[in-house]
Formats: C-alpha cells, sequence, structure tokens
C-alpha cells in the first residue's frame, strides 16, 4: 500500500532547503490528489488541514516572538503614532522556515478547497434518515449503509466525554462492522431493523440511522467517515 502521509515536522527537519522541501509537499500533494481522484476522503482530508493549521499556528507563533524582541526604539510613526523598532536579528535558517511557510500555505489550502468540495459534492448524493422512530437518547445504535442492494450494518456508540470539533466529529464515533443484508422485496430497511431488534437485545432501545446512495465510494475512506460525521451531528444537535 502506498504511503500518503507527511510527517508533522516536515517544514522544520533538517535539511532545511527550499527546494527540497518544495519537493517533498508537491510529491505528497499529488499522491493525496490522486486518491481524491479515487473519491478517497480520509484519512487524507484531515492530515491536510491539520498541516495546513499547523503552519499557521508556527506562523502566528513566530510573529508574536519577533513583537516582542523588537530592535532598539528609532521612533514614533507620525501618521499612527506607533513605536517603529529596528528590526530584530534573526537566525538565517529561521527565515528558510519563513520561506517553507510561505511556500507550502498556497499548496495545502488549495489541496484542502479541494478535497473539501469533493466532500460537499458527495454528501450531497447520501440520503441520511432514522429508520422509525428515534428514541431520546441517540448516542448508541446502528448505522445502516446502502449502495444498490448491499446494505452493510454497523454498530456505532458516542462517548459521553467529547470535544465540540464538529470538522472531526466523525473521530468521536466507534463503530463495529456486523453484518451486511441483501435489500429486496422482502427485506426492506424496517426489516433489517426489527431482525437486529431482535438479534441484539442487549441494546434495549437503539437509534437506526440509514445512509443511502447511488455513488460509487469507498466504504472505509469515504461512505463511512461521512456517515459518522452525519451521525455525530445529528447527536451534538440533541445533547
Amino acid at each position: 500500500m502506498e504511503q500518503s502521509t507527511l510527517p508533522q515536522d516536515w517544514a522544520f527537519r533538517p535539511a532545511l532547503d527550499v527546494e527540497l522541501k518544495h519537493y517533498i509537499l508537491l510529491g505528497y500533494l499529488q499522491r493525496v490528489e490522486a486518491r481524491f481522484a479515487e473519491r478517497k476522503l480520509y484519512p487524507h482530508l484531515h492530515e491536510v488541514r491539520a498541516h495546513l493549521d499547523e503552519l499557521l499556528r508556527v506562523k502566528r507563533s513566530k510573529n508574536d516572538l519577533g513583537r516582542a524582541f523588537q530592535g532598539d526604539l528609532l521612533g514614533f510613526d507620525p501618521k499612527t503614532g506607533e513605536a517603529v523598532h529596528e528590526p530584530a536579528m534573526q537566525d538565517p535558517q529561521l527565515g528558510v522556515i519563513d520561506e517553507v511557510i510561505e511556500m507550502a500555505l498556497p499548496d495545502l489550502h488549495r489541496a484542502w478547497k479541494e478535497g473539501s468540495e469533493l466532500k460537499e459534492e458527495i454528501a450531497t448524493h447520501i440520503r441520511f434518515a432514522p429508520v422509525g422512530l428515534l428514541p431520546l437518547v441517540t448516542d448508541e445504535g446502528w448505522l445502516l449503509l446502502r449502495t444498490g442492494r448491499d446494505a452493510r450494518v454497523y454498530h456505532y456508540c458516542i462517548p459521553l466525554l467529547r470535544t465540540p470539533d464538529v470538522l472531526n466529529g466523525s473521530m468521536h464515533v466507534r463503530t463495529r462492522y456486523v453484518s451486511t443484508f441483501t435489500v429486496g422485496l422482502s427485506c426492506n430497511l424496517e426489516r433489517i431493523k426489527s431482525e437486529l431488534l431482535t438479534s441484539f437485545r442487549s441494546i434495549p432501545n437503539p437509534a437506526v440511522f440509514a445512509f443511502e446512495t447511488e455513488l460509487s465510494i469507498p466504504y472505509i475512506e469515504t461512505f463511512m467517515p461521512l456517515a459518522k460525521q452525519l451521525v455525530y451531528e445529528e447527536v451534538r444537535l440533541k445533547a
């Protein structure tokens, strides 16, 4: 399996060479975009966002540090009244990091935008609805993911302790594959729910959500993460 990840500290580890960093980044983004072309969103979309956020965080930290260690006072700006300081001396390697950050941010943002638009496009083709009546507590139950005549069933649960991170809400939803049903005249979604209630009495009043799409999308890299995100947002709204 091809490795498409990029180390979290790729921009700061030796050697600090802008051209080399650009080559490394472009190679990584080409692999990510190849996965997007296959409609494989995760974990690549989250990784790109994490790299983008990390570089923005470092940029803000360096700017704050630069203001804290300003050079000698030269005077005051006659228009704004703000103090004007001599530029502080900077380690040349820190200057290289600045170049790497400014080089990388547009490319990462472009990849993030491409992946986000693909995510939104796919999401518009997924029909999401409860099967039957929902219980008052919806933090545990079943997910029915249907493409064509196949409906894969997953048990899900959402821990009580979780961060209010809507973008990465799918990370808080724990799932376990249970079975696959063939949907037809004698086996619709309501029938599947009834069989689950009969077979798994340890969950007395589970929530059951169905997700249906005609798109050909990978279950693990795309369909399941989007389903988990939708369920998390639904449960969060009821919390």
